[in-house]
């Protein structure tokens, strides 16, 4: 309370530097207060009711809750959702370090600007555009994916068709956009690597796998865990792609959890049980920041 006093009644310049902060601040907290808090909010409450045509919404307590968590369809939403993270998040951080790595071996600072601006690209256009232009890639009769797999004599396959490829086909997309700007951030901290430790390991005779495992993985580290959880974020909140491309068919074959969180609020209108799964998204995505939190709060000396 005294804290909040001297903001409000500033008496030094440290409180009138307080003062000033806050109030720059300020806007942020009341933008993200009326955007994200108060939405949350009512989510939470709204989980609780279930919506009556014509009438109060009734209050049911945990009942929808129960509902939700024994529907075979939403756990169903659920697996392909881990389904699209075990094959999307492995790879995105794989194939960015390998660019990263590349890219940082281009003594020319131009050219390496150039090639990070290409890879950065499919990052910075809208998710709907990269999922459009996927879709056209992915068409069974007129894609060039299924042209080119002609030149070799293989046929043409229903990749958004089919219960098997769909979700394979999805994580492409994501591993396209997303390559980008996990390239960015693993190239930023490879400039910031000493290159007094590959100097050292080189006289002491340290084969380049060997420097990329001792050194550069280990001085990584923090950057790796951070691009993982970010992709874990942004997998679990798959939503343009699958709209765009597959709306969750072919039979609910690529249906995520937000795709059914949105059909299940905007489709069917029952928008106590869309609360529950959106209460659900939420408490996941907090624990997964919390664990985020947890492990970076240890620094890396380097």
């Amino acid at each position: 309370m005294h804290r909040w006093l001297r903001i409000a009644v500033p008496k030094s310049y440290m409180d009138r530097q307080r003062r000033a902060g806050f109030l720059f601040v300020l806007p942020a907290i009341l933008f993200f207060g009326s955007v994200f808090l108060l939405p949350l909010a009512q989510s939470v409450v709204q989980s609780f009711y279930r919506n009556v045509p014509g009438g109060a919404d009734q209050f049911v307590g945990l009942r929808l809750y129960e509902k939700v968590f024994t529907d075979s369809i939403f756990w169903a939403a659920v697996r392909n959702t881990l389904h699209l993270l075990l094959m999307s998040v492995p790879t995105v951080l794989v194939c960015s370090l390998a660019v990263a790595l590349g890219l940082n071996r281009i003594a020319s600072l131009k050219w390496r600007n150039v090639w990070a601006a290409m890879y950065f690209l499919p990052f910075a256009s809208s998710l709907v555009a990269a999922s459009l232009i996927w879709q056209w890639i992915y068409h069974p009769v007129y894609g060039i994916l299924n042209a080119a797999l002609g030149l070799v004599g293989i046929p043409p396959q229903k990749w958004l068709q089919s219960l098997t490829q769909v979700r394979p086909s999805i994580a492409a997309v994501n591993i396209w956009v997303r390559i980008g700007f996990d390239t960015m951030i693993f190239l930023a901290a490879l400039q910031s690597v000493p290159p007094e430790y590959y100097e050292a390991a080189s006289i002491d005779g340290a084969s380049p796998w060997q420097r990329l495992r001792h050194i550069t993985i280990p001085l990584l580290n923090p950057q790796i865990l951070m691009v993982c959880i970010l992709e874990l974020i942004f997998n679990f909140k798959i939503f343009d792609q699958v709209y765009a491309t597959t709306q969750g068919g072919p039979a609910s074959a690529s249906q995520t959890v937000i795709m059914l969180l949105y059909d299940t609020a905007f489709k069917y209108f029952r928008f106590g049980d869309a609360s529950v799964i959106a209460v659900f998204v939420f408490v996941t995505l907090l624990v997964v920041t919390l664990v985020q939190w947890r492990i970076f709060r240890k620094p890396v000396e380097y």
